[in-house]
């Protein structure tokens, strides 16, 4: 998992020269991992090498675009220890599984894997794969308990069981229910000390937890490690550069003439034409490739990035900033050109021999040639100098270099000036204000193949001193959405003076917040039309008094919500209103009486709320209004200030 071939042919030998000895490379470790049943991660490299263990859940027969996901995962599967392809229920497919799909893909890998082999060595037999289909249980996809054991969640037990130190990746595609049952039958037939040491082994990475015993196991077993990408993942198709992801990319790299895997792969899914593959992420993420360390979730990669929910071991979607606005589809397509082009590029191996083919460049950082993140102590003000000399294409093919700070998944909140960020040397300068915080400096190696392929490295330069606290509004700071909020002061007095006039708890009863006393929403003078509704077991980021906390919690929400105060004295005023997201993040504008106040507000990730305003208006009519239009906005509570007279 860690090294690069170090036996790589340079990249100025002779074009016929470089492909014998690369051919000559893949035939002798093919021989050798068949005689020595040794998995090899490259032809040529040392057999040492020990692959992510990986288990493939899905939900196969609903939506198409698990065909899809598992045509690329095929194409992937000599960068696994690929220990399980099992079958069970998802959203929309909850009848009957379908581990037949499964055998057709790996049928057609089968008629593709010698072709394959010219270029990795390590592709697994069709025959292995074969052997890890495993049925789940066609029964209640929602619960577990005795007499519910099935094929799939039976060898789940064994591969965890195994005599292995490394943790297996479970890709969850649909719902987890099988491995909820092996979490289940391990609990009740071992000692606490023996379920400990099983679910110490387990990773998960799952696309929407599509059954509820993806809840049973965050309740009664929090300690798993537990990855939950609800709506993050569709980042892999939406937004971004759309012709990669166009059924006419589809049609030109995948479906016509690239042999039978091709042919298997459905040329739409559910609601997308082209490329859907919404279940990739969760084995992209795992994907040794150099970027990151799936241990890290919120260190970001093909897969997303993710940060803690504050629920046991869970981790939910993080953002990335996107033309300035955050953003957690980001976190995946910013990456799309490189997926996309080692997809054709595998595509290709299916039909092509390695001459009339490209192979990814091989990364070198600091003169390590393997995958692992490198972790450089420095100071503020210093300056460290970065190297990438050594790295090579098998290909023979030129390299392009870029270093750049990928600011999102460190703790220190802008970037560091990089001089020569497009040479293989490169030298960082340290802010001073970083003191006490991480900076992430990602190397990408592109070769000029056709399609270019890239390689990664990451340091992580780990500055001294004790940290500076950041400046307000700051982004990604993890401590900005950590200290608690227990009390907001009113409109600046600069601009008053200002006393309060009143505020209403817009779903929920009369309550004290700061000081004031807060109405409810049966208060006379005040009428709100969105849909009610109150969650109350979500975490809030950043954390905050009971009171607020139980305003924020329940609230009115729609695309289309107006709240309105009657009776007002003519005068100016200052509003505020609370607003918080309670699942999937979303965009919407609001206007006080008419007047826009804030444009395309991004309501965050999952528990994210703020105060927004204040905002000035003068009242002539008697009214206050203040509407939400476009995403589904969630309204908590609206504050209201008169400005009084001198």
């Amino acid at each position: 998992m860690d090294d690069w071939p170090v036996g790589t042919v340079p990249t100025h030998a002779n074009p016929i020269q470089r492909m014998a000895t690369f051919a000559a490379f893949a035939s002798l470790a093919l021989a050798l991992a068949t005689w020595f049943f040794v998995p090899l991660a490259w032809a040529g490299e040392s057999p040492s090498i020990r692959k992510p263990r990986i288990v493939v859940m899905t939900d196969i027969g609903g939506d198409p675009d698990d065909r899809q996901s598992l045509v690329r995962f095929l194409l992937y599967s000599c960068d696994f220890d690929v220990e399980g392809l099992c079958t069970g229920f998802g959203y929309g497919h909850y009848e009957k599984t379908r581990p037949d799909l499964i055998r057709q893909a790996v049928d057609a890998y089968a008629e593709v894997v010698d072709n394959l082999r010219k270029h990795r060595a390590d592709f697994p037999s069709a025959e292995r794969l074969r052997g890890l289909i495993k049925d789940g249980f066609n029964g209640d996809p929602h619960k577990v308990g005795p007499g519910m054991d099935s094929e799939a969640s039976e060898w789940i037990i064994r591969v965890v069981d195994r005599d292995d130190p490394r943790p297996v990746w479970f890709s969850i595609w649909g719902g987890p229910r099988e491995l909820a049952q092996a979490i289940w039958k391990v609990e009740t037939t071992r000692s606490a000390k023996e379920l400990a040491a099983f679910k110490r082994k387990i990773r998960v990475h799952s696309i929407a937890d599509q059954d509820r015993t993806a809840e049973w196991v965050k309740t009664h077993h929090p300690d798993v490690f537990w990855i939950y990408s609800n709506g993050l993942f569709r980042g892999i198709w939406k937004e971004g550069d759309q012709s990669l992801v166009s059924p006419a990319w589809l049609e030109r790299h995948v479906l016509t003439g690239h042999g039978p895997l091709g042919t298997v792969y459905p040329p739409k899914a559910s609601g997308k034409d082209g490329v859907k593959e919404g279940d990739t992420p969760s084995f992209f993420y795992v994907l040794p490739n150099g970027l990151s360390d799936p241990e890290h979730p919120e260190w970001g990669n093909w897969g997303g990035r993710f940060r803690p929910s504050g629920r046991g071991r869970e981790y939910v979607a993080a953002e990335d900033l996107m033309d300035g606005k955050p953003d957690m589809l980001y976190t995946i397509h910013r990456w799309r050109r490189a997926y996309q082009n080692a997809f054709q590029a595998r595509m290709d191996w299916c039909v092509k021999p390695c001459e009339d083919a490209n192979h990814e460049p091989a990364a070198v950082l600091d003169g390590d040639r393997g995958r692992r993140i490198l972790q450089i102590s420095t100071d503020p003000g210093a300056t460290v100098r970065l190297s990438a000399a050594g790295a090579t294409d098998p290909d023979g093919d030129r390299l392009r270099y870029r270093w750049w700070v990928y600011a999102e998944a460190g703790t220190y909140w802008a970037e560091a000036p990089i001089s020569g960020a497009t040479k293989p040397e490169a030298t960082v300068s340290v802010p001073r204000d970083a003191a006490g915080r991480t900076i992430h400096v990602i190397l990408e190696v592109t070769d000029t193949g056709n399609p270019p392929l890239t390689a990664y490295r990451r340091a992580i330069l780990r500055v001294s001193g004790r940290p500076v606290s950041p400046p307000p509004g700051a982004f990604g700071v993890p401590e900005a959405l950590r200290r608690p909020v227990t009390r907001l002061e009113g409109p600046p007095r600069a601009t008053g003076p200002w006393r309060f006039y009143r505020a209403v708890n817009i779903n929920g009863t009369p309550l004290e917040i700061d000081g004031n006393r807060w109405e409810g929403e049966d208060a006379p003078n005040y009428r709100c039309d969105g849909r009610a509704l109150n969650s109350p077991h979500v975490s809030l980021r950043p954390p905050t008094d009971p009171q607020r906390a139980k305003m924020i919690h329940s609230f009115r929400w729609g695309r289309k919500v107006e709240v309105t105060l009657t009776h007002v004295p003519e005068g100016s005023y200052a509003v505020y209103v609370y607003v918080w997201e309670e699942t999937n993040p979303t965009t919407f504008t609001l206007r006080l009486d008419g007047r826009v106040v804030q444009r395309d507000y991004y309501s965050g990730t999952r528990g994210q709320w703020r105060r927004l305003g204040p905002w000035t208006t003068r009242v002539r009519d008697g009214t206050i209004r203040l509407a939400a239009r476009g995403g589904d906005a969630n309204l908590s509570g609206i504050e209201v200030w008169q400005k009084a007279s001198p």
